[in-house]
């Protein structure tokens, strides 16, 4: 199969056949990782984003809360 880049906005893409989306079971809110490599590029789904039980489930020690200095406000953050 054969697809041509074309302008969309201030951007180009090219549009993927719902056949092709269907083989990778993917769907139209996918977030994916676009690189290029040799000459190609290249789509991957991206991971799942993990949530903070997630993150965190395999940790051993023991959280001890602190606060943490940011310095004085530099611009017009409100404190």
């Amino acid at each position: 199969m054969t697809t041509t880049i074309q302008k969309w906005g201030n951007s180009q893409g090219i549009r993927i056949p719902k056949f092709i989306l269907e083989a990778v079971h993917w769907n139209g809110n996918e977030r994916l990782v676009v690189s290029a490599e040799n000459d190609k590029i290249i789509i991957e789904r991206a991971e799942k984003r993990k949530n903070i039980k997630e993150l965190f489930a395999d940790f051993q020690g023991e959280y001890t809360p602190a606060e943490m200095d940011w310095g004085e406000p530099v611009g017009e953050e409100i404190w």
